[in-house]
């Protein structure tokens, strides 16, 4: 058994049966914690909730002197409880969380929960079914169960991808907790706002029973814009214009299945995009405009940010993650334009703080793999030579953004499936990307776990297929941002440095008018 397993006591809710410490130090203040915190982790994957309250919020270390913790884990997945086994020394309880009873959910403090995020995904080919989905069949019995418990939790906090927010799931279990008497807060937060060079949005739900009420105690304080990528940030009448065209080509993307179609929407915008701003300007350098050349205009990306600013438009230079080096450039080099249309400014203010995060690189999340396991991760000439590859996001170890890795990393390759290395200096010719066949490789599992925030010291099974080793890291959640949400939950700490960083949730789309 590891160090830190050894310095919690654990149990496999399989074999217990009667608990007769379970009110033991309960306190009636919620400001309170009891001397044994009993935390029941449902879904717990590959035990990064724990983490959270171990390494991160380091629950022997930080709170107060006599507290102990004790974790009680469920998860059905083969792969996920070996390697949850590995790294605390017991095994997952492999019960179908289905099959539960009320009995089996009494007399805990936490819950800590990542329910099956399919049901839900905004990815390329996610069906999103919701609560028709089977995977939402243990979260639906929950929603039945905690109502009917007689000592229910007194602290609850769940982990999903943002596509979560405003489903039928996420309704229904909203009430559930407000029947059992709970008070709740959604926040929506990118795991890039922390200081990671990687884009993980995601949505968390907190939810407390006592005299505390969550959505108050965040009240006050004031929310700031969504984390964006660096870039150039046009506002007025003219973004205006140009955001409308851009949200229509969105609209249009998400109606066709093909890639090759959306790209050549997408590529249709950004050339009409250039030209407008060609015309806005004056006649003697709208042909300089047109012809702008930094990083090339084949590369820039449109976003419809900020979302709760229509009159804004944000313009990425690289879509695989530089800072605003390249965007300040731009600025010089931009004719004086009216005014009274569209005024630019650089994305992030140079001036600007995400609270004590400092943004970090690439570099600082990666390791070295033996010849073996670099074998397994380098891309073979024959993929980079395939027609998507142009289109795969290539990122340097200098760089301070990545895509989100999902659990079909290394097996879907897509940008929105997470980034690749390039591991030599010189950028990728993106009309020849085989020509740096030796030089691009995928993350390892081991450098996804850095990025989400787990401790140099956990550890996969090395004889374990290196697709399981993908899924089971991929779908696992980002502790750097769970243990902020932890420290908040159960201690009422960090409320206004999480403000500062909490996105607006998720708009979900209409649903599309039936052919005719």
């Amino acid at each position: 058994m590891g160090a830190l397993a050894s310095q919690l006591r654990v149990a496999c809710p399989c074999t217990l049966r009667d608990r007769p410490d379970a009110l033991e130090g309960a306190s009636s203040s919620s400001s309170e914690l009891p001397t044994r915190l009993r935390v029941c982790e449902l879904f717990a994957g590959i035990g990064g909730w724990r983490h959270c309250g171990c390494t991160r919020l380091a629950l022997q270390a930080m709170l107060p002197q006599g507290v102990s913790a004790r974790f009680h884990p469920y998860d059905s997945g083969p792969h996920c409880s070996e390697v949850y086994a590995r790294n605390f020394g017991e095994p997952c309880c492999r019960r179908n969380i289905e099959q539960l009873a009320a009995k089996d959910l009494e007399d805990f403090d936490v819950w800590l929960m990542s329910p099956p995020c399919q049901p839900f995904s905004t990815t390329r080919e996610a069906k999103q079914r919701d609560l028709g989905d089977k995977r939402c069949a243990a979260l639906d019995h929950l929603c039945k169960l905690l109502p009917l418990l007689r000592n229910p939790p007194r602290w609850i906090a769940l982990e999903n991808v943002k596509g979560f927010h405003g489903s039928e799931a996420c309704a229904k279990w909203r009430a559930a907790l407000a029947q059992a008497g709970f008070s709740d807060r959604e926040i929506v937060l990118d795991l890039s706002s922390f200081g990671t060079p990687n884009h993980r949005t995601r949505y968390y739900l907190l939810a407390e029973r006592g005299s505390r009420n969550l959505q108050q105690s965040a009240a006050a304080v004031p929310r700031l814009q969504e984390a964006m990528p660096p870039g150039a940030l046009a506002r007025g009448p003219w973004a205006r214009d140009r955001r409308a065209a851009l949200e229509a080509a969105h609209a249009a993307a998400r109606k066709t299945p093909r890639r090759e179609d959306k790209e050549a929407i997408f590529g249709a915008a950004r050339r009409a995009f250039v030209q407008a701003l060609a015309l806005l300007s004056t006649p003697d350098v709208g042909r300089d405009v047109s012809s702008l050349t930094l990083a090339g205009t084949e590369s820039w990306k449109l976003l419809p940010l900020p979302k709760d600013d229509p009159e804004a438009l944000l313009v990425v230079f690289d879509i695989d993650g530089s800072d605003n080096t390249v965007a300040t450039q731009f600025l010089e080099e931009l004719p004086t334009l009216d005014s009274s249309q569209v005024s630019w400014s650089c994305w992030p203010p140079p001036d600007r703080e995400h609270a004590a995060w400092a943004a970090r690189r690439v570099g600082d999340f990666l390791e070295t793999p033996d010849s073996g396991e670099l074998a397994e991760l380098l891309l073979p000439e024959s993929t980079l030579s395939r027609s998507f590859a142009p289109g795969l996001s290539y990122v340097h170890a200098k760089d301070l953004r990545t895509f989100c890795f999902t659990g079909h990393y290394g097996k879907v390759l897509h940008k929105s499936s997470g980034s690749l290395l390039l591991t030599s200096e010189a950028p990728i010719d993106r009309s020849r990307p085989q020509a740096s066949a030796g030089s691009v490789r995928f993350f390892s599992p081991k450098e996804i776990l850095n990025f989400l925030g787990f401790p140099a010291s956990f550890s996969l099974p090395p004889e374990m297929a290196l697709r399981h080793r993908y899924k089971v890291v991929g779908n696992s959640i980002a502790v750097t941002v769970a243990s902020e949400l932890l420290r908040l939950l159960l201690l009422g700490q960090g409320a206004e440095r999480l403000a500062q960083l909490e996105q607006p949730p998720p708009t979900r789309p209409a649903p599309a008018a039936p052919d005719a």
